[in-house]
């Protein structure tokens, strides 16, 4: 095998590629850029592949890690996630801090009909879903997996936003800074001209 004769096909396919895509002002990720160029290349090859780089490009972005699923019986998405929750609820002690988390949750996706969960990760038939019982901002969760026919069939969409942000949780979200306090202390001329400091007063 020729190394450097294969570069010289290579890299000027690549470049044309990635140019084009500059052209026509596509923003994407390098590492979902390499993980097309492996699609096209198994493909090409009819080596057996997935296409999890249209999933990850779907939750892709500011702002687009975050699906929602209607909470219909019907929906075998909202199924899945109610019995998570569920099961969650069942193996948690009922004074404890699971077992109230999951139940809010619950309780807050049937109050406003739909289900949202963060974007985890995609493999060969199933895609990774987290839902966070402790709010959107803090990263603790229930991990859920859903097949990628279900992501593609419709029943999940991208949110289009962050939870909190989009007003689906209560509570305060807000990040609370501390107020400096200021302590007038008179302080001596004397003391202040140990340090090399001079009042306006002196220079005057």
């Amino acid at each position: 095998m020729d190394i450097q004769l294969i570069k010289e096909i290579i890299f000027p396919g690549v470049h044309n590629i990635i140019s084009k895509l500059e052209e026509d002002q596509h923003e994407i990720k390098l590492t979902l850029l390499r993980e097309i160029f492996n699609e096209a290349i198994n493909c090409h090859l009819n080596i057996s592949h997935t296409s999890n780089a249209s999933i990850k490009a779907m939750f892709s972005g500011r702002g687009r890690a975050w699906a929602k699923t209607k909470v219909s019986e019907d929906n075998i998405v909202w199924l899945n996630i109610l019995n998570t929750l569920n099961e969650e609820i069942l193996s948690s002690d009922t004074n404890s801090e699971n077992f109230m988390e999951c139940s809010n949750l619950l309780d807050t996706f049937n109050s406003t009909g739909i289900a949202w969960m963060r974007f985890g990760s995609a493999s060969k038939d199933k895609v990774r879903f987290h839902l966070r019982t402790k709010g959107s901002k803090l990263d603790h969760h229930v991990k859920i997996y859903i097949d990628q026919s279900d992501l593609l069939n419709g029943n999940i969409a991208n949110l289009e936003g962050v939870p909190h942000k989009l007003g689906l949780e209560s509570g305060d979200f807000k990040e609370h800074k501390a107020k400096k306090e200021f302590i007038d202390i008179e302080v001596q001329p004397e003391e202040l001209r140990s340090f090399g400091i001079q009042k306006i007063e002196d220079l005057i």
